[in-house]
């Protein structure tokens, strides 16, 4: 008896937050209705609250998926930038952190438009160059529409609902006009998207058939993916490196891993890999209440548009801490421990050599390119304020 009264409990706390959703939109029309701001609110839930490790590692899958097209791995090879430990590791953080400056802060917000803003700069040399092409750009954008999606449904404890799907399609095709991404390979493009739901299955469709024909197999690819791992196999022993690589490819899909020159998984590893999961998803599902809100996760060490000093401190890095505040618990709490243990550095050691003071937006991606474009960004930050106003309304309204 009180083993089922403590199962309908979790129940009842752990499905409030999405039944609460399906209340708020009942029907396509609802749905229809969504706007940028609800959107929003509904994606920075989902991350920080309901799935945030899931949707951390989805994104992060979401950029290496990129580099299993050799237009995209052929780039990224010849800036340079990945083939230094060094360089990789910083890559890897200003773009992890220009993405959750956009899709964290308000879209309205200053932190969010000056992440788009410096987004845009760092890409326009090569998109004027015609060495990015908009359906790169595009297929890129779909991996962040739908790869946290996905994930979500293959590892969580529950599926993703239509309401999150469409608050996906409505965040993301905004983010893409930002950015000046044009949606022409899109089938409605011309009599336009019911909601957000139908945009990104559209997108989805897409971004398969580009799979299809572009992502084949090329030693650029497996030579940025590799450097991109080694990111990930310096925080772990040697002895382990092994058993990791095996986990990743386990995740891998098999056109990837063969696009990336990867071999395939053991099937111990691949199995064990499902059992985890699904073992993972049961408990969540039935044994654990939701997380509360005391627990939100956090990005950032300051959640203002301002900070007396300028500069922002991030809170999650994968490797070595690039911009995170050397407080009490960084540098002594128990992942401080760890890393030390391995003989990595905690924030606030070796100096100044990982920003542990924190980052401007404006000085995000490569040294050399450190406190240029501010001027574009100006403009581009303007250029949203007067298309899109101090609030967001649906993007599908018609």
């Amino acid at each position: 008896m009180t083993i089922g009264i403590y199962l309908l409990i979790i129940r009842l706390l752990r499905y409030r937050h999405v039944d609460r959703l399906h209340h708020r939109f009942p029907t396509r029309d609802a749905l229809a209705e969504m706007t940028l701001d609800e959107a929003w609110e509904i994606q920075r839930h989902r991350a920080a609250m309901e799935h945030p490790d899931v949707s951390f590692y989805a994104t992060f899958m979401a950029l290496f998926k990129t580099y299993g097209i050799p237009s995209i791995s052929k780039l990224l090879a010849a800036t340079g930038e990945l083939a230094r430990a060094e360089t990789a590791s910083k890559r890897a953080a200003d773009t992890t952190i220009i993405m959750t400056e956009v899709t964290v802060h308000h879209p309205t917000s200053f932190r969010s438009r000056e992440g788009i803003a410096r987004m845009n700069y760092l890409h326009d040399r090569y998109r004027k160059a015609g060495k990015i092409s908009d359906e790169d750009l595009l297929y890129t954008l779909s991996l962040f529409v739908l790869e946290p999606l996905r994930w979500c449904e293959r590892y969580e404890w529950r599926e993703p609902s239509e309401v999150e799907v469409c608050a996906s399609g409505v965040f993301w095709k905004y983010i893409g006009e930002a950015m000046g991404i044009p949606y022409t390979c899109l089938k409605s493009q011309r009599e336009g998207w019911r909601d957000g739901s139908q945009f990104v299955r559209e997108l989805e469709a897409w971004s398969l058939e580009y799979e299809v024909e572009e992502m084949v197999p090329a030693e650029t690819n497996q030579a940025v993916a590799q450097h991109t791992l080694n990111i990930l196999l310096a925080t772990m022993p040697a002895a382990l490196h092994g058993v990791v690589l095996d986990v990743v490819y386990a995740v891998l899909e098999p056109r990837l891993r063969r696009a990336m020159l990867f071999p395939d998984p053991s099937s111990t590893t691949a199995a064990l890999v499902h059992v985890l999961f699904d073992a993972r998803r049961f408990i969540l599902r039935h044994l654990m209440p939701p997380r509360p809100s005391f627990l939100r996760r956090r990005f950032f060490a300051e959640d203002g548009d301002a900070t007396s000093s300028g500069h922002f401190g991030y809170m999650r890095y994968v490797d070595m801490p690039w911009y995170v505040p050397p407080t009490a618990l960084n540098r002594w709490g128990p992942g401080a421990f760890v890393r030390r243990m391995f003989g990595l550095p905690s924030p606030g050691d070796d100096g100044e050599k990982y920003s542990p003071k924190g980052y401007v937006i404006a000085d995000l991606g490569p040294e050399g390119l450190k406190g240029r474009g501010r001027e574009q960004m100006s403009r581009t930050r303007e250029g949203l304020a007067a298309a899109y106003g101090g609030r967001m309304g649906c993007p599908f309204a018609r």
